[in-house]
């Protein structure tokens, strides 16, 4: 059979191993004994045990099941399985219970000062603020994982004492999550009292050194390459270019996975075949060195998960049997949850998990699909894989991120090869650079991959409509999955016509949230996560307003990810950088019709901003209104002329809201503080919410303010870890006294608020 009778070729269907059951009772074990022991961190009591009793019980009846029921006979090794899996993941999750429980006892009443960490991975970086997974310790014994914030930099393994806080995570998602990973408390570091390198591995040091030389902070195409070749991507996240991975859907690219040990694996066994050794010591080789890249990028799960199956298969290759991927993939994730049960609450590991079960299940019958259509093979090979893995992961990336990427696909088919590509050239050239005369002429083929590869980055990222918003509690992302799961049971035969009805009807349904938010959208008021920076965004219909611009392109992200494609004006209340600084890229982005300022403030307006073809420039004074939608937005400050410099020039507007039976009232400051509020205040009167001036400062509002206002929501925007402390805490204390509810960006990420028939409706980013 030639090649292109085999593509026309129905797959056949997977074969489902046995031990899917076993990992699948392991982790439900160990999901229900890690959720009792979360409650008891969080909220301070003893875990409850009853539930505990279900796991034996599942077990006995499945035993009973498979030794008794005729009819379930075919099943018997499935359910002895699963009963194995149930018990097995209480013991190893009930055994890691008593010594988090332990641990955390450990830490009560325990100064930072008198603890020291030991760092245990890269950082997360937010707002310049380094958070750190460490273990603490006290006179030479681990004590307990804990997570480290500060403002600086530290190495993997590095022995750090500080002077700081210990607490308790709060009981929200974040605080949740955290502990579910194993993380019993958060120290957060006011001074670092002495920092020792210890003497890492010689893997360590390696990468210690790469990364040195890469220089990830000074440019995204740096940070880019050492995301691929040592497995920090902190750097790049926290840059806006970051935020292309995400709104493309090609994250994972920047995450090392099973395609990045394919191609480390392809590059040294392509120099292994130019030795005369056996084929045997060849594997073994090929096996160190894979565990050693898993080891030198960071071990990340979706990593030593790749590895694990890599070396599964060299051993059944070597034993002369039939390689199995869904088998493989089971043991790998059974052998993960007894070694470590925190495992499934990791969400590089369950995105992994998840994208290797669909690419092993259906990329065979989408690569098939495709080719009915007159796909090419190869470009059909990379579409199914891409379409495989993102609708199986829909809902974990969905609750996470609230985005979903419509341009994916074809993304990944155009960055996929260029990325790989950087990552096959870096690490043969990249360690060169350690050499300090090859440093430079190490990295420019590297460089100029990278810059490729950020360039379709952005390219993609700047579609409108590449990435969609997508409420976390939509059913239809757990449907996806379910609909999937079906397929794989009746999996019919396609033929052309039917396959083209279905991709066509799946273009119109990716089309509709597009037509809605641009021309439909329900009237809302968002406040925007940007870090420490405003941008409020207003829309109904195919309104769309923007007050304030953000700090730099972390705009644009937020925008994107909110589903806006045009903006009809922009507001800058004055020309404080943390409010104006984002317009440009604003502006390279959308098109803006309008830029308002306060009366006269256009003259010392930044010179990027101006002179913009198409752009309208309005200045409005006391009293001007301007209508969004149904909105309408009355400006109350200043009272005269003035040129924008200062936080008491600020714009200040009183968005209304009536239609319908439903209203609201929102008073957006800016950076005034009380000074300015006061002369105002009376005028304004009740409001529903108010948006606190000067990112929540103490002296953005106060009781007698607070009075007059009523408002029963207080909103701030703030960055984690800013270094002027907002929002203060006088400012939440004045608010929560006044009988109000304060929310803040930190948190909550983006926050809406939507005018109801009985006030208004709050919906948040992160819950």
């Amino acid at each position: 059979m030639s090649a292109t009778e085999r593509e026309h070729v129905m797959p056949p269907r997977p074969l489902m191993p046995w031990t899917m059951a076993l990992c699948a009772g392991m982790c439900m074990s160990c999901v229900l004994v890690l959720n009792m022991v979360a409650d008891a961190l969080l909220r301070e009591r003893a875990p409850a045990v009853g539930p505990l009793w279900a796991i034996p019980v599942a077990a006995a009846v499945f035993v009973v099941l498979a030794q008794s029921c005729a009819r379930l006979a075919p099943w018997k090794r499935w359910l002895y399985a699963a009963s194995v899996g149930l018990v097995a993941g209480a013991v190893v999750s009930v055994w890691w219970a008593v010594g988090t429980l332990s641990a955390s006892k450990a830490l009560d009443g325990r100064a930072a000062s008198s603890l020291e960490f030991v760092v245990q991975g890269d950082p997360s970086i937010n707002d310049d603020v380094y958070s750190y997974t460490c273990e603490a310790r006290a006179d030479g014994k681990n004590l307990a994982t804990v997570r480290l914030s500060f403002d600086r930099e530290l190495k993997v393994g590095a022995h750090v004492r500080v002077i700081g806080r210990v607490s308790r995570f709060e009981n929200d998602a974040y605080g949740r999550s955290r502990v579910l990973r194993g993380e019993v408390r958060k120290v957060k570091a006011v001074r670092i009292v002495s920092v020792d390198e210890g003497s890492p591995g010689p893997l360590l040091r390696l990468r210690n050194g790469l990364l040195a030389s890469i220089a990830a902070a000074t440019d995204p195409a740096r940070a880019l390459i050492a995301g691929v070749v040592c497995g920090r991507s902190a750097e790049l996240r926290a840059q806006p270019a970051g935020d292309w991975f995400s709104v493309t859907g090609t994250a994972h690219l920047i995450a090392v996975s099973g395609s990045h040990l394919a191609i480390v694996g392809f590059v040294i066994e392509g120099l292994l075949q130019k030795t005369r050794c056996s084929p045997g010591l060849q594997r073994a080789i090929l096996a160190i060195t894979l565990v050693g890249y898993a080891a030198f990028t960071g071990a990340s799960p979706s990593a030593v998960r790749a590895c694990c199956m890599v070396f599964a298969t060299l051993v059944v290759n070597g034993a002369g049997r039939r390689r199995h991927g869904l088998s493989a993939l089971f043991v790998t994730m059974s052998i993960f949850v007894l070694l470590r049960p925190t495992v499934p609450f990791e969400m590089g590991f369950q995105l992994s998990c998840a994208s290797v079960l669909a690419i092993l299940c259906f990329c065979p019958y989408a690569t098939y699909a495709l080719g009915e259509l007159g796909v090419p093979s190869g470009v059909a090979s990379m579409l199914s894989v891409t379409l495989c893995s993102q609708l199986a992961t829909l809902p974990i990336t969905i609750p996470a991120f609230g985005t979903f990427s419509l341009i994916a696909p074809l993304a990944n088919a155009v960055i996929g090869p260029v990325v790989s590509v950087l990552l096959a050239v870096s690490i043969v050239l990249v360690p060169f650079s350690l050499v300090a005369p090859l440093r430079t002429w190490a990295l420019v083929v590297p460089m100029i991959a990278s810059r490729c590869a950020l360039f379709f980055e952005q390219l993609f990222a700047a579609v409108p409509g590449a990435s969609v918003s997508v409420p976390p509690d939509s059913m239809w992302i757990y449907l996806v999955p379910c609909l999937l799961a079906v397929l794989l049971v009746w999996w019919p035969r396609p033929r052309a016509r039917s396959v083209a009805v279905g991709l066509a009807c799946l273009v119109f349904l990716a089309a509709i949230p597009y037509v809605y938010w641009d021309r439909f959208a329900p009237p809302s008021v968002t406040v925007l996560d940007v870090g420490q920076a405003d941008a409020i965004l207003i829309r109904q219909g195919r309104a769309v307003a923007l007050v304030d611009c953000g700090l730099d392109e972390r705009v644009v992200a937020a925008l994107v990810r909110n589903n806006v494609h045009h903006i009809d004006a922009v507001f800058v209340t004055h020309w404080d950088e943390d409010h104006w600084g984002g317009l440009p890229a604003v502006l390279e982005q959308f098109s803006v019709g309008t830029i308002a300022v306060a009366a006269d403030a256009l003259e010392d307006a930044p010179a990027e901003v101006l002179n913009r073809p198409g752009v309208e420039y309005r200045q409005v004074r006391r009293g001007d209104t301007v209508d969004i939608g149904s909105f309408c937005a009355r400006v109350m400050w200043p009272f005269e002329s003035v040129d924008g410099e200062g936080n008491e020039d600020s714009l200040v507007l009183l968005l209304s809201y009536v239609q319908e039976g439903k209203g609201l009232r929102m008073l957006l400051t800016g950076d005034a503080e009380i000074d300015q509020e006061r002369e105002f205040v009376q005028e304004v009167g009740d409001i529903d919410i108010l948006k606190l001036g000067h990112h929540g400062s103490k002296v953005s509002v106060d009781d007698e303010l607070l009075d007059v206002l009523k408002p029963e929501l207080s909103l701030a925007s703030a960055g984690e870890g800013n270094r002027y402390g907002h929002p203060s805490d006088a400012c939440i204390d004045a608010v929560k006294e006044a009988g109000g509810v304060f929310a803040c960006t930190i948190e909550h990420g983006d926050i809406t608020v939507t005018p109801t028939a009985n006030g208004f409706a709050m919906r948040c980013q992160r819950p």
